[in-house]
Formats: structure tokens, C-alpha cells, sequence
């Protein structure tokens, strides 16, 4: 079987709300050591760190989405600061840019953006990024911002976020978007190093194939495991166990 940890899941989400405590079991009893829970809007802190007291195998972190952007206010940074105390919160996210929607202006998403930077460099915690359609803006921030540490989420396959990602040692995080078909990261996947590679399902949404369609859920990781040692020709048990250990040490889930 394999270990794994989901590092980024949207378990709060209602999609979840009629059956929340059997995909949590199913988890478990598929290998899943922990579930990380991003926010995406400050409403979403309290919320998560409820439902971590409540499973053992849940952690959060706090942050605002770049399509919320526009909501991010002096209260939500301050009350993201306040939950970072809480041996439950092991990070900032999602937070990012997204200029593919602009459901907030790309101004107010930069300013955000490099808020939380700020605030993950201050308080040495990692960040799980989000970038769409926003690149260029991304690479000249992450440049600037030597000292960071995290994840880039839902890694498509971008030449340029590889390059400085790698440059920064940052982590990319593979879903199930390395088994559609017309996926370039599954040209891309060779050319990163597999001690910066960690697994998560961005769930409800981005299932992998064989789900394809269905609602994601963290113990359909497997799949793109199984994936990428197919397209690395690599033992897929290895495979998972060095993203197992990635995510413990990028997430400083030393316990798990």
C-alpha cells in the first residue's frame, strides 16, 4: 500500500458535506496519512480548523485565493496570522494569481500575493501557490522572494514556473492532471526531480483518470502515482515513498 499525503484538498467544501466522515475513512484505509486543507476566502479558516480537531489526519492552512483577492482585507491577515499559532495550520495557501477568470484585478491579486509572501517568509512557514494565465508576474514575484519555501500547486507543466521553481527549491505538486490525455506535464514530469514532487488532488475537482469526471478524493492519488511511474519507468511504491517524505518535510509533518 502505499503512504500518502494530500497536500491540497478542499475537503471543507460542501461537495463533501453528506459523506465527509466515509472519505476520510476510505483515506485511511487507503494509505492517506494526512489531508491538507488550503483556504481560499478568511471564512474558510475557522471552518478548517474546526473540522482538524475533529480528524486526526486533517491539517489547514490559511490564505486567500487570488480569485478572492478583492475580499483579502487587514482582518483576514490578521486572523491568518493568529491561526498560524495553531500546531494544526502548517502553511499559507491558496494564494496566487489567476489572470485566465480576473475575478479580481491583477493588481489587487499581486498585493495579496505578496502579503501572505511576506508573512510565510516572516513567520517560516511554507505556501502552496496558485498560477494561471500568470506566469510572467509569477516568476518576477518568486525572484524576488528568495527565502520562501512551499508548494507551486497544481503544477501544469510550465517551462518557465519549472525553472524557477527549481531555482528556489520549491516543491511542485502533481495531480491528476498527469493522466489526461492531452496533458503537457506528462512531458514535462522527466524533468522534475522527484525530490521536489509531491502528490495532491486539488479535490472535488481534477479527479484523474480512471474518475475522470467524478468527484476527487484523496485516495484516488494512487492513480497518478501509478501514472507517473509509468511514464518514469520507476517503481511506483518508490515513487510514493520519496513524496511521502516531501511532503512531511516541506509541511514539517514530522509526527505522521
Amino acid at each position: 500500500m502505499y503512504e500518502i499525503i494530500d497536500t491540497h484538498c478542499h475537503l471543507d467544501m460542501e461537495e463533501f458535506n453528506s459523506d465527509r466522515d466515509e472519505v476520510i475513512e476510505r483515506s485511511r484505509e487507503n494509505g492517506v496519512k494526512a489531508i491538507i486543507m488550503p483556504s481560499t476566502v478568511k471564512e474558510d479558516f475557522e471552518k478548517e480548523k474546526s473540522l482538524c480537531d475533529k480528524y486526526d489526519l486533517l491539517f489547514y492552512m490559511v490564505g486567500v485565493h487570488p480569485h478572492d483577492a478583492k475580499t483579502a482585507n487587514s482582518e483576514a491577515f490578521d486572523l491568518a496570522q493568529k491561526h498560524l499559532k495553531n500546531e494544526k495550520c502548517v502553511g499559507i495557501g491558496e494564494i496566487g494569481l489567476d489572470y485566465h477568470y480576473d475575478l479580481s484585478p491583477r493588481n489587487k491579486q499581486r498585493d495579496v500575493f505578496y502579503d501572505f509572501l511576506d508573512m510565510a517568509i516572516e513567520s517560516n512557514v511554507p505556501v502552496s501557490m496558485h498560477c494561471r494565465d500568470a506566469d510572467d508576474d509569477m516568476v518576477d514575484i518568486l525572484h524576488s522572494k528568495k527565502d520562501l519555501k512551499g508548494v507551486m500547486h497544481c503544477f501544469f507543466g510550465s517551462e518557465k514556473l519549472l525553472k524557477v521553481g527549481l531555482d528556489l527549491g520549491l516543491y511542485f505538486g502533481v495531480g491528476g492532471v498527469l493522466t489526461f490525455k492531452n496533458s503537457i506535464l506528462k512531458d514535462v514530469i522527466r524533468d522534475v526531480p522527484l525530490e521536489f514532487v509531491v502528490f495532491e488532488t486539488d479535490a472535488p475537482y481534477l479527479a484523474p483518470v480512471p474518475k475522470r469526471g467524478k468527484r476527487n478524493e484523496p485516495m484516488y492519488i494512487r492513480y497518478v502515482i501509478e501514472k507517473m511511474a509509468e511514464i518514469l519507468n520507476e517503481d511506483p511504491l518508490k515513487i510514493s515513498k520519496i513524496a511521502f517524505e516531501n511532503s512531511k518535510k516541506v509541511f514539517s509533518l514530522d509526527k505522521i
